[in-house]
């Protein structure tokens, strides 16, 4: 005997999943009871038949719903969790999780004195870090070791730091460097990681070397660029500010173009070239998009604010291993490629060669934190949250780092103000957003360009929310 039901079906059609409507569900389930019971019943869904068939449509309903979520987690432009570590396996990839912030710190004390792993330092606010190599204060009275926090996460590098937990002979501990932590890896960071990974396997591109550097463990955020020719690009001159007018008086090398970034003494981050005025790549004036005064000084000019030297590529990239980095641009460069940066290491080569194996010394660029400030403003409502300031603060931090779907502040890019209006919109609905501004000096921008040298950073403590 055939088994048949009035309740629609899923299908597939032309453009994927087709759900039936609930209201269609619950009519074939309505159907179905009535010839069940011989037919004449009560289809209202206030009987005892009516609620049966109300909550056998409500169970399908979600059945229906838990296969399409399925069925869209197959599309890695809408897959999260387990489903988007499975797809990302397809690449070789994984998920970055969360890290520390992680301190380089100075232990100043008596000769022969040991540091052990877990020796305890703080910073001014409360902050607890835990040496994470042992180390031995040598002759010199002092020794540099690693220190991470005890929580993972974005927590940014103080400035100071104590000791928390004293050990007999260890005086003092003196801040060096740091690096702020991570979260893990957001869908969307996860995402777009996986976009650029395509290209992993060419060689003599950029988005190969791109794909390349962000596969190594621990690396965050990937710029690559080249200069293709001859010369240095950009171009250096003799000029000036006027509020929006850069006025050149002098070239000493180069040609300037719209698109390009300006930099020098007194010039603000972020300056970039709007238009021509006068001037059609040499002396004249042109028009910037921040206002300023700058004084007659000898400025730069080049995409991304840095010129690069001739034939050359030019890769930034934060978090990760240095050697492992040097080693995946060395992998994926162009034969005889030049390099840019702040960062040299030597790579070893040895496929196919005995010892003495041959070296090379590649250079990259560990871009320094640009702080980006914010200034929130909002209508000054009795019901919005007590804590509404640490909500909105919470609110740009993760949207800064693309916690909630959106695009995240990385090297290179332009980072919009109203970028961050719909996430401090969502915190109530008694929320007025009467302005948002950024800035790196002061807040009083509505886009900033980021240069490819620099590593946008926001915290807590550069966000300020006024209600008025």
């Amino acid at each position: 005997m055939a088994i048949s039901t009035n309740v629609p079906s899923v299908t597939f059609g032309a453009t994927g999943l087709v759900l039936p409507a609930e209201s269609a569900i619950l009519t074939g389930v309505t159907a179905d009871i009535n010839a069940a019971f011989g037919g004449g019943l009560n289809p209202g869904l206030n009987t005892p038949q009516g609620q049966l068939a109300s909550s056998l449509a409500a169970i399908i309903g979600d059945c229906n719903d838990l296969f399409a979520q399925y069925v869209n987690a197959v599309d890695p432009r809408y897959s999260t969790g387990i489903m988007q570590d499975a797809l990302a396996q397809l690449y070789f990839l994984a998920r970055n999780p969360a890290l520390p912030t992680t301190l380089q710190v100075t232990c100043i004390g008596l000769v022969g004195v040991v540091i052990p792993i877990g020796a305890l330092i703080n910073d001014t606010n409360g902050n607890i870090y835990a040496c994470t190599q042992a180390g031995t204060i040598p002759a010199g009275g002092s020794i540099t070791l690693a220190f991470a926090n005890q929580v993972t996460g974005p927590i940014a590098v103080p400035s100071s730091v104590s000791i928390y937990k004293s050990i007999p002979g260890w005086d003092t501990a003196t801040f060096v460097s740091g690096v702020v932590g991570q979260n893990v890896e957001t869908p969307s960071a996860f995402e777009f990681r996986r976009q650029q990974s395509v290209a992993i396997n060419a060689t003599g591109s950029l988005p190969s070397i791109y794909a390349n550097v962000f596969a190594v463990p621990g690396v965050l955020d990937v710029y690559v660029a080249e200069n293709t020719s001859g010369v240095t690009s950009g171009a250096v001159f003799t000029g000036s500010i006027a509020t929006t007018t850069l006025t050149v008086t002098a070239m000493t090398s180069g040609t300037i173009a719209v698109g390009q970034m300006v930099t020098g003494a007194g010039v603000a981050v972020g300056t970039v070239i709007t238009a021509l005025g006068t001037g059609t790549g040499g002396a004249g004036t042109y028009t910037v998009g921040i206002s300023q005064t700058v004084s007659s000084t000898t400025l730069t000019a080049a995409i991304g604010g840095l010129p690069l030297a001739q034939n050359s590529i030019y890769v930034a990239a934060v978090g990760g291993s240095a050697s492992a980095i040097a080693t995946a641009i060395w992998q994926r460069k162009s034969v005889g490629a030049n390099y840019n940066g702040n960062t040299p290491q030597t790579v070893t080569d040895t496929s196919g060669y005995n010892i003495p194996y041959p070296s090379y010394q590649v250079t990259f660029e560990v871009p320094p934190a640009l702080p980006i400030l914010f200034s929130v403003t909002l209508a000054n409502n009795s019901s919005l949250p007590s804590n509404i300031v640490s909500l909105v603060q919470a609110a740009i931090l993760n949207a800064f780092i693309g916690g909630d779907g959106g695009s995240r502040a990385r090297i290179g890019s332009t980072i919009f103000a109203s970028r961050y209006y719909a996430p401090i919109a969502t915190i109530s609905p008694f929320v007025e957003i009467l302005s948002v501004f950024i800035g790196t000096t002061a807040a009083t921008l509505n886009a900033l360009t980021v240069p490819i040298n620099n590593v946008p950073t926001a915290a807590a403590g550069n966000i300020s929310v006024a209600l008025v």
